[in-house]
């Protein structure tokens, strides 16, 4: 598997919702690897309480949309009162044409579970001009 992530991604902070614990722990894996200083959590609650409370927030938003406690699209949704630009993946296995347009309305990008690791590296590798928060 090639690598398309460039320097200019290294060390940026993601924040990474997912209630399934294994993909979590996949995800976290992958990013660290990739040189992504990682915060992780179990649903889209404690992400956003690790949104507001991180000093010099986060580069990048990855999230899933059906978890406990607050879904995907209503984390985004309070993500975006706050910071229209920051880049947002959900990683998704549940993704009706609905759930689509709302994704793409809050300006995030979808990636269906099983996860396409190829495409999902082109969509960081593209966010390499993203300026850090």
């Amino acid at each position: 598997m090639s690598d398309y992530i460039t320097e200019a991604l290294q060390n940026r902070r993601v924040l990474i919702a997912d209630d399934d614990t294994a993909v979590r722990k996949l995800l976290v894996k992958i990013m660290t690897k990739k040189g992504f200083d990682v915060t992780d959590a179990e649903d889209g609650k404690r992400a956003l309480e690790l949104y507001r409370h991180a000093a010099g927030g986060f580069d990048l938003l990855m999230t899933d949309i059906c978890m406990p406690e607050m879904n995907g699209c209503d984390l985004i949704r309070e993500i975006r009162r706050q910071d229209q630009c920051l880049p947002i993946i959900v990683v998704s296995g549940y993704a009706d044409p609905d759930l689509v347009i709302e994704i793409e309305a809050c300006n995030a990008t979808l990636f269906e579970k099983p996860i396409d690791f190829r495409a999902l590296y082109q969509c960081l590798d593209s966010l390499q001009s993203v300026g850090s928060n």
